[in-house]
């Protein structure tokens, strides 16, 4: 296989991760919650995109608007009935409650679902000639969505008034109360939009792999990579982070199977946590 093959793979597969893990990250940076249930969104997104587009024989499309919406609706309920009443407790309790609402989620979805696999091959099938290499559409349009969303969502934290509070509460809560803003409406939204975020690397999943309700927990762990690796709450960290890291997983097994190439993954993170704990553009986490 050629080489720019292999590395085309790899960046296509390391925007989906990027759109996750970001969704992940920014949760993170402003809540100091480290969200288990956030794979399990994806999941349930993507079962649900099939059953829009398969059970209700809907345009694809109609999942890309609806999915994320739903989820970040889904995600501001979490916040209101599980997140704000443990709020100022100690990270372990946030990581414990959205680990019990992982194991809930993956059980409602095999009741709904069933414990197969499902995925939706007619959709966006096809390949298309890229660099000299066939690409699949699927993969493409996957990527293109996911790295757009990432950089529009990059661009709102960074030039808008709503980013500028979103920074803020991240980085001093207190003083950013005293100057006025409302620090629990900016941690709805950003709990919302990143559960958003997972719901549409849900939708986006959903062509080009096969989807069964445990498919969270595959991508949770990869996505804890990408943020550990590039630096815990840096945005762009995680962006570059999951493009390293879909090279690495695609060239990896490709070279030694997909088991050994997912190992390189945690090794290369280990290797990150031994030499670089901030991660490659992390400033390192508030107390």
């Amino acid at each position: 296989m050629p080489v720019a093959e292999l590395v085309i793979g790899g960046i296509l597969l390391g925007g989906v991760y990027a759109l996750m893990a970001c969704g992940l990250n920014l949760i993170f940076g402003v809540m100091r919650v480290i969200n288990f249930a956030h794979g399990d969104i994806l999941a349930i997104a993507a079962l649900s995109t099939v059953s829009i587009a398969v059970g209700f024989k809907l345009p694809f499309w109609v999942a890309v608007v609806v999915v994320p919406i739903g989820c970040a609706a889904f995600g501001a309920l979490i916040h209101v009935v599980i997140l704000r009443r443990i709020e100022g407790a100690p990270m372990i309790m946030s990581l414990l409650a959205t680990y019990a609402l992982s194991t809930i989620l993956v059980n409602v979805a095999i009741l709904i679902w069933g414990g197969g696999y499902s995925g939706l091959p007619g959709v966006l099938s096809g390949s298309v000639r890229l660099l000299g290499v066939n690409v699949s559409i699927s993969r493409l349009v996957s990527f293109a969505c996911a790295l757009a969303v990432s950089f529009a969502v990059w661009w709102l934290l960074e030039f808008t008034r709503f980013g500028r509070a979103v920074r803020s509460v991240s980085q001093a809560p207190e003083l950013a109360s005293i100057s006025g803003i409302a620090i629990e409406k900016v941690r709805l939204a950003t709990f919302a939009l990143g559960t958003g975020m997972a719901g549409l690397a849900g939708v986006l999943v959903a062509p080009a792999f096969a989807i069964d309700p445990q498919l969270g927990s595959r991508f949770i762990i990869k996505a804890f990579a990408v943020i550990i690796v590039g630096g815990m709450g840096s945005y762009p960290g995680a962006i570059l982070a999951a493009l390293l890291l879909g090279v690495i997983e695609v060239v990896g097994s490709y070279l030694a199977g997909a088991v050994i190439g997912s190992a390189f993954l945690f090794l290369l993170m280990l290797a990150v946590l031994l030499i670089r704990p901030r991660g490659l553009l992390g400033a390192g986490i508030r107390a």
